[in-house]
């Protein structure tokens, strides 16, 4: 870790945990634009914007940074998803709007049409779990009909809200219905949903990192402060293998985490995205039992913090692809190799990440 990646992780734990002591679950807008508005002094949103421009010209390594952070303190704001969706907006050389930014998967059907007076571009569609749909100004989405293959930016506020509900964490999940809304603007994008379920999937399993970190923290905690049979907990020896099998989950996430960023930075990255998220979602499973049942019925209550952490970690496991959709990712690729080699292939990558970063 360079020294400005070091600074920028001190800078963004301190406000981090700040925020978090204030109100780890948001539930009224007062609360949502006080705390938002704490974020968007310190910047971070403005990651990749280049410096020229007021931003960091910052790098999918530093993005994780963030995204571990946010999960590690359990940040109920939309900050990975609009650092995210800034990045697709700036890539594809589209005006980046003020506010938060939500990214949301459209549903079959979507279209795209065109007003016949002013010549504008119009979206019909809809959008399922939007996160933080209705509280952020606008949402990056995509359409992938017979004629068009677009990244497009919406306003929120430009579509109906037709249900859906707050994930396990009580983060809002919107479904928004547009019809024949105005795009804000819009970019040619050869495979949109691909390439959104793999910014998503990055952001989401950095997240899972944080949160699957500081769930083993608190189990450890108590272990050491809980007492049984006259000694504590962590001195039981299948305690402590199961504490080290959680550990070992931990450490497995983060590897892979830094090494998807890495690889998105030389911009060849979806065999590792892959990867990650697959890894990232099949430790929840194992992580989250084993630490409520170190805590036993503890663990289980609104008034410990643990349930900030596996809820979220729930949550997060369907969102942008769920085991099923990356292990069929990770299959086709792993077949398209076949003439190559699959050694070849893997080899190759690696090579190329170890070059980079000498």
């Amino acid at each position: 870790m360079t020294q400005q990646q070091l600074l920028l992780q001190e800078t963004v734990d301190n406000v981090f945990q700040k925020l978090a002591a204030n109100d780890r679950c948001l539930q009224s807008s007062s609360d949502f634009n006080s705390q938002w508005h704490t974020l968007q002094n310190l910047g971070i949103d403005n990651l990749f914007i280049p410096e020229d421009k007021g931003g960091f010209s910052g790098s999918w390594e530093d993005a994780r940074i963030i995204f571990y952070l946010s999960g590690r303190h359990s940040i109920a704001l939309p900050i990975c998803e609009t650092i995210v969706a800034k990045k697709l907006l700036l890539d594809q050389n589209i005006p980046i709007p003020q506010g938060a930014i939500t990214i949301g998967m459209s549903n079959p059907g979507c279209y795209i049409s065109k007003n016949r007076s002013s010549g504008e571009l119009l979206f019909s569609g809809a959008l399922s779990a939007v996160p933080w749909g209705s509280q952020s100004s606008t949402v990056v989405t995509f359409c992938d009909d017979k004629t068009e293959n677009k990244l497009i930016l919406l306003k929120c506020k430009d579509g109906q809200l037709t249900g859906g509900r707050p994930n396990e964490a009580g983060e809002p999940r919107n479904n928004i219905e547009f019809d024949k809304a105005r795009i804000l603007d819009s970019a040619a994008l050869p495979e949109p949903f691909q390439h959104l379920m793999k910014m998503g999937a990055l952001m989401r399993a950095s997240q899972i990192s944080g949160a699957l970190d500081s769930a083993l923290q608190l189990s450890i905690m108590h272990t050491k402060n809980r007492s049984q049979f006259g000694r504590p907990l962590a001195k039981f020896q299948a305690i402590q293998q199961q504490l080290a099998i959680f550990a070992e989950e931990c450490a497995a996430v983060n590897c892979a985490t830094r090494s998807a960023a890495r690889s998105e930075d030389l911009g060849d990255s979806l065999f590792e995205i892959a990867a990650t998220k697959l890894r990232a979602n099949r430790s929840i499973g194992a992580a989250t039992s084993i630490a409520h049942q170190v805590h036993g019925a503890i663990g289980f209550t609104k008034e410990y913090n643990l349930h900030h952490f596996t809820q979220r970690l729930w949550s997060w496991r369907s969102e942008f692809g769920n085991d099923r959709f990356w292990s069929q990712s990770l299959g086709k690729q792993v077949l398209a190799t076949k003439e190559r080699g699959f050694w070849q292939f893997i080899t190759a990558r690696s090579d190329a990440s170890t070059e980079r970063k000498a």
